[in-house]
């Protein structure tokens, strides 16, 4: 009897319990859960390409690639893009790049301050260099899932150079004080399809630009996507011979990673 009871008591404190089971397995994927960890880095590069050949031959092109760093309460980003079109004149067609960065501190929930500056390059119109540093507070309207909208203004710079062949102020040169606001948002329609945009207006006396951007991007597969966009410019001060308004709408392949 006594045998049978010792017998009895070994079992019981050998055998081992769900109980005690069910925990190592929550513990070893609470392990593996927390060994992984998102990156802060993303971004994209994109590539158009649009060939014709009937009584004249023209070529397009298009191309850009962003960075962006999102951590904690701080978010930059760096952009560049360039457009090419072959036109029937040695100075006639687009021949243009862009690059930017942007820089972002999250204050609050709601209130951010932000910095940003852009360099254009244009070998046709009015202005052939121009570089914009901007600076000020702005505020997030919306900030859900699926939908982002922000606004924000500021005090900024401009330095811009007009061409050497400007009929009225050729090579001119000016730098003057200006005044940024934006606004910018986008929202995902679904899985596969998402659109945004955004409008900036630099204000200066000598000349103020308005740029507004619009996108629709359609995922393809993983990180493959057609995206559509459209960039419209304006600017109140051009020379006699150049439109106010400019417009670049392209076609093209992005990658994201």
């Amino acid at each position: 009897m006594k045998a049978l009871v010792l017998l009895t008591a070994i079992s019981l404190i050998s055998a081992p319990t769900w109980g005690d089971e069910e925990n190592e397995e929550l513990d070893e994927s609470s392990i593996v859960e927390s060994s992984v960890v998102e990156s802060p880095w993303s971004g994209n590069a994109k590539l158009g390409f649009i060939f014709s050949k009937t009584n004249e031959t023209s070529m397009s092109t298009n191309s850009g690639a962003s960075i962006i760093y999102d951590k904690d309460e701080w978010q930059q980003k760096g952009e560049f893009s360039t457009y090419y079109t072959k036109g029937n004149e040695d100075n006639d067609g687009t021949n243009k790049y862009n690059l930017s960065y942007g820089m972002k501190h999250l204050i609050n929930d709601a209130w951010f301050v932000y910095t940003n500056s852009k360099y254009e390059h244009d070998l046709y119109a009015t202005y052939r260099k121009q570089l914009t540093i901007a600076t000020g507070f702005g505020a997030t309207l919306i900030d859900e899932e699926d939908k982002t909208l922000n606004i924000g203004a500021g005090p900024g710079y401009r330095f811009s150079q007009r061409q050497d062949f400007d009929p009225d102020l050729p090579g001119k040169k000016e730098d003057e004080v200006i005044a940024n606001a934006f606004l910018e948002g986008s929202s995902k329609l679904n899985d596969r399809f998402e659109l945004g945009g955004e409008v900036r207006v630099d204000y200066g006396e000598e000349n103020t630009t308005t740029n507004i951007k619009g996108y629709l991007k359609n995922q393809l597969m993983a990180q493959v996507s057609l995206l559509l966009d459209t960039e419209y410019i304006n600017n109140s001060n051009v020379a006699a011979d150049s439109s106010n308004s400019e417009i670049y709408s392209t076609i093209s392949l992005s990658y994201d990673f």
